[in-house]
């Protein structure tokens, strides 16, 4: 039977979860050079796998329960979204640039960026801090806060196997970009409800990247001073956004929505 809302979600599972994903992701992938599947279906593939194998684990072990649909009005979920929505918009408006070509490539890109999104909030979000935050019940309110920092921090973290294929500077600012963008996506779900949000966010983002850098595995020349310096900004400022977002005022109703 699975665990309820309000049972304690034990901490070892979750990081279990995330060490074995990130194994698979490696593993998936150099399975996939050795068979000489060609780059564009092997990426599509290796993620069909990783979702294919994380809703297995979450439906037979963790069993945490993964909210979809809000049960905030569209309007209220806008209200709350005003600040992360200017960010989608500005992303929407990058991506369409009128030099952008859009070629079968661009467009498979694109889809990329969908499947991503949708395998990592899924891990991230919904696994790993609606668990973290059942894990952390005899912390009070504070458990809030501290699932959305470990989860997000983990997702930063997990940027780290990037170092194989990419300078140093590139990679320390994608684990400071991507421990900002963990906690808004965290405080987008957690305020919402719903993890659409934080999918929404996520391939935003990525398609905006992809569809005009492409899956290139050549490091940008950055330095390690510039890079961290470039991915500190954006980490105040999605900081700042997911701190209003679940802002003191708001943790009540943050348990009550999921820890039933």
């Amino acid at each position: 039977m699975a665990l309820s809302q309000g049972n304690k979600q034990p901490v070892y599972q979750l990081l279990v979860t995330w060490v074995l994903m990130l194994a698979v992701m490696e593993g998936v992938g150099d399975l996939m050079g050795i068979l000489h599947v060609p780059p564009m279906g092997a990426i599509f593939l290796e993620e069909f796998v990783l979702l294919t194998i994380l809703y297995l684990l979450n439906h037979f072990w963790l069993r945490v329960p993964i909210r979809l649909k809000s049960d905030i009005s569209w309007r209220g979920q806008l209200k709350i979204n005003v600040l992360p929505l200017i960010i989608i918009l500005l992303d929407c408006l990058m991506l369409f640039l009128p030099h952008l070509q859009l070629t079968s490539r661009t467009i498979l890109f694109i889809l990329f960026a969908l499947v991503v999104g949708i395998f990592e909030e899924y891990l991230f979000r919904g696994v790993l801090s609606g668990g973290l935050l059942r894990s952390f019940r005899r912390f009070g309110q504070r458990r809030i806060w501290l699932a959305v920092g470990l989860s997000s921090l983990l997702f930063g973290m997990s940027h780290l196997i990037n170092l194989s294929h990419q300078s140093l500077g590139m990679t320390v600012a994608q684990m400071l970009v991507n421990l900002g963008f963990g906690l808004l996506a965290s405080a987008m779900y957690l305020r919402t409800g719903s993890l659409a949000w934080p999918i929404l966010l996520h391939f935003m983002d990525d398609a905006r990247v992809l569809a005009h850098a492409g899956l290139s595995q050549h490091s940008v020349g950055l330095s390690t001073f510039s890079g961290a310096l470039g991915g500190a900004i954006l980490l105040v400022v999605y900081g700042g956004i997911a701190w209003w977002l679940l802002r003191r005022s708001q943790w009540a109703d943050i348990s009550a929505r999921f820890l039933k």
